[in-house]
Parts: structure tokens; C-alpha cells; sequence
């Protein structure tokens, strides 16, 4: 099974499952596709450190915590931002969907469509309601 295959059964396995910080969130979405079509997250050593207890950081302390004052810079640290279409398993921003304490929601480029995460599961939008975009390196 290559890449494709495994987003779109780990994407299946998740698309009913209910927002919930710190378990399926917009990270855990995101790192947990990456680790599904590559064998690892693209930021599993940021999994937990935004959350104190079951409260999500505010932005300050999100600067804090990891130095960043943009969440693009934070993830430009981790991968490489492209300018052009997104590929298959590109993580992509948007604020055309549930905005977070970033100020944007976190996706993963299916192909032809990139799948966020909304409070009851996971939506689809199209790929020129994407702001931002990175692939690995």
C-alpha cells in the first residue's frame, strides 16, 4: 500500500471522530496522516506541549513554549514551504475553516481536495482555499 492508500484509510478511520484537544485535534489530524504515509509525524515532539492539563495554551504562551511568535515560522523549522500546488500529503493551512488559537486551521492535501477537521469530523475543502502550504524536505 503506498502513500495515497494510507491517507485515505487512516482519513476514513478518523472522519466520523469528534474534535477533541490534545486527542483529535488539528495537530494530531495532521501528524497522524504524516505518520500514516510516511512511518512518522511531522511534528510528534510538539504533541502535548500546547495544552496545560485539558486547557489549550493562548498565543502568548504558545511563544513561549515554542519560540515562535508565527505559527508559519514554527512549521517552516520542520518543513519545507511551497509556493505552488500542494502535493498529496502536503500539510496546508487555511482560514477559510475552523480557526484556531494559530489563527488558521491545519489540513492534509488528499490530491484534488485537502481534508480539514471540524468539530464533528472531517470536512473537505477545496484547493484554492489554501493560504499556506509545506512538504518534507
Amino acid at each position: 500500500m503506498g502513500p495515497r492508500e494510507r491517507l485515505n484509510a487512516y482519513i476514513k478511520a478518523v472522519r466520523g471522530d469528534e474534535f477533541v484537544w490534545g486527542q483529535h485535534d488539528c495537530l494530531t489530524f495532521t501528524n497522524d496522516a504524516f505518520k500514516a504515509m510516511y512511518g512518522a509525524g511531522w511534528a510528534d515532539d510538539w504533541l502535548g506541549r500546547y495544552m496545560d492539563g485539558t486547557r489549550i495554551l493562548g498565543r502568548n504562551e504558545l511563544k513561549t513554549e515554542f519560540g515562535f511568535g508565527e505559527f508559519s515560522k514554527a512549521v517552516d523549522t520542520k518543513l519545507m514551504q511551497i509556493n505552488h500546488v500542494p502535493p498529496l500529503g502536503a500539510l496546508v493551512t487555511t482560514k477559510k475553516a475552523r480557526k484556531w488559537v494559530t489563527g488558521v486551521a491545519m489540513g492534509i492535501c488528499t490530491g484534488s481536495k485537502v481534508a480539514f477537521l471540524d468539530k464533528v469530523g472531517v470536512i473537505y475543502l477545496p484547493i484554492d482555499d489554501i493560504d499556506q502550504a509545506w512538504i518534507r524536505p
